[in-house]
């Protein structure tokens, strides 16, 4: 089972997908909260990401519904209490202390975006076709996008964050170096 963990301070975060999860079912498993930011409905091509909270004296449950893309390995970055979801084209804020939703923000895009990770106050969204830096606010500052998908076929790491740029291969293995504010450099 594919999942990903965070810690921070006392708080303990694991997030796995709950594949028997359906939307209206009396059968899914219990939660504490359940979050449809989107507003999907039964039928609809969703994933529900099952987020585990351990605060040591409690623990909540809250089932987030999204986009049927998520990749759970690389999807949430936990700072200040706040847990940042990136579901293919949503990125969902929730607080970790009781589970309540702050904000979810469809960042629109090309394709599916797979990772997010927090670059100083802001966050860099990873996709298939572009990357993207969003502001702490959840707006977007800038995307970047090569001649095809990130991926390496020559076996490279396809999105390599360095100290002060960022260097990508697409699948016809060509190289970019970008800087943190979307600059190309090479």
């Amino acid at each position: 089972m594919k999942k990903m963990e965070l810690e921070e301070g006392l708080c303990r975060v694991v997030i796995t997908e709950d594949t028997t999860y359906t939307i209206g079912s009396a059968d899914n498993r219990y939660y504490n909260a359940v979050l449809n930011p989107a507003g999907y409905g039964r039928g609809d091509g969703t994933t529900t990401l099952c987020i585990d909270i351990d605060l040591l004296i409690e623990q909540l449950r809250v089932a987030l519904i999204g986009s049927y893309h998520p990749c759970v390995s690389q999807c949430a970055v936990l700072e200040g209490g706040i847990l940042t979801v990136l579901q293919n084209q949503r990125v969902t804020q929730l607080r970790v202390t009781d589970g309540a939703l702050l904000r979810s923000v469809d960042i629109g895009g090309l394709a599916c975006h797979y990772a997010i990770y927090q670059v100083d106050q802001a966050y860099l969204i990873c996709g298939e076709l572009e990357i993207a830096m969003l502001s702490a606010g959840l707006n977007r500052l800038w995307s970047f996008s090569g001649a095809d998908i990130f991926a390496s076929v020559t076996g490279k790491n396809p999105v390599e964050l360095r100290e002060r740029s960022i260097v990508l291969y697409d699948f016809e293995d060509n190289r970019y170096e970008i800087d943190y504010d979307g600059n190309v450099i090479s």
